[in-house]
């Protein structure tokens, strides 16, 4: 019984470690989402300027009649267009930063100031790399085995009502009629006995193989979670790793996205102060150039926060 509370207490030691990796989890999640909020604000904040710069040239152009007036209005609503989506970009990052302030149970409206850490940086780890580290670090699978040890050991303690038990006994005692308790004329002054005492009860048999089935049982039931354990542990692994592979080919697709989308905006732009493209040919390469920066930058979101999602499935905190 002693061995089996023991384990309890390694077991409740390693689920504070399990709160405190979700925490840690949670926490970079949060952080990452308040900086891709953030260069989301910044591109929106870039696609208004770059609708500004056009939407002056075409009212210019309007006015020493280049244009007919259908183009400044086009320029004008995806201007308003642009700025809202500024708008929601700002409230985004506002709503960001509650749900961090939420996490690390500060006030809501604390002012947040974070520094800008999303990068990227290649992983180089396989699928067995990540799956003997998390075999190693992850805490739910250490506690999963010692569940199944402390039921093993509750089996022994349901085994032990077969046997006979086995009691020492001892008292000691003092008598006396003063605070001296030095005894009196009719008795003695002290008094002891020790004894052993055997018990076996042989009629509670059945009772006892009862418990044992039952103790059986549910060391077969942690085994058993203890194996689905693992194959839940190694199919997150996968999960996080292919999700992680994925938003790293997004990174590098994205990036040629932007050149590509960068260098078609130049030429249209040039092409309509030569008067050979239209107002709506400048606007539709100025929002596919802004479409691959808000891309490029949730793929960015997304790998780091793949990250700390495939380092908490390992049982790593930090990489």
């Amino acid at each position: 019984g002693y061995q089996a509370s023991k384990i309890g207490e390694d077991v409740a030691n390693l689920e504070e470690t399990v709160k405190y990796q979700d925490i840690v989890q949670e926490v970079k999640i949060a952080y990452f989402n308040i900086l891709r909020a953030q260069s989301i604000q910044t591109v929106a904040k870039q696609s208004v300027e770059m609708l500004k710069a056009h939407r002056d040239v075409a009212e210019n152009y309007f006015k020493v009649g280049m244009i007919p007036k259908n183009d400044l209005l086009y320029a004008e609503v995806e201007l308003a267009n642009g700025m809202q989506a500024e708008f929601k970009a700002r409230n985004a990052v506002e709503l960001a930063k509650s749900h961090f302030n939420t996490v690390l149970k500060r006030g809501i409206s604390e002012p947040v100031e974070v520094v800008d850490i999303l990068t990227y940086q290649s992983f180089n780890k396989t699928f067995d790399d990540c799956l003997n580290i998390a075999r190693q670090s992850r805490p739910e699978l250490k506690i999963s085995s010692l569940k199944t040890q402390q039921a093993g050991k509750l089996v022994r303690v349901a085994q032990s009502e077969f046997y006979p038990s086995l009691s020492v006994v001892g008292n000691y005692a003092r008598f006396g009629d003063e605070p001296s308790v030095s005894g009196s004329d009719y008795k003695d002054a002290e008094s002891w006995y020790l004894m052993a005492v055997a018990s076996w009860n042989f009629w509670e048999w059945g009772k006892t193989k009862f418990k044992v089935d039952s103790s059986k049982a549910k060391e077969s039931q942690a085994e058993n979670l203890a194996k689905e354990l693992n194959d839940q542990i190694t199919l997150e692994i996968k999960n996080a790793l292919l999700l992680l592979q994925e938003t790293e080919y997004q990174i590098s697709v994205s990036k040629k996205l932007i050149e590509q989308t960068e260098e078609n905006f130049r030429i249209s732009e040039e092409r309509y102060k030569e008067r050979i493209a239209t107002s709506t040919e400048v606007l539709d390469a100025q929002t596919l150039l802004t479409k691959a920066k808000s891309e490029y930058v949730n793929s960015l979101g997304d790998y780091n926060i793949n990250y700390a999602k495939l380092l908490r499935a390992m049982g790593v905190v930090n990489p």
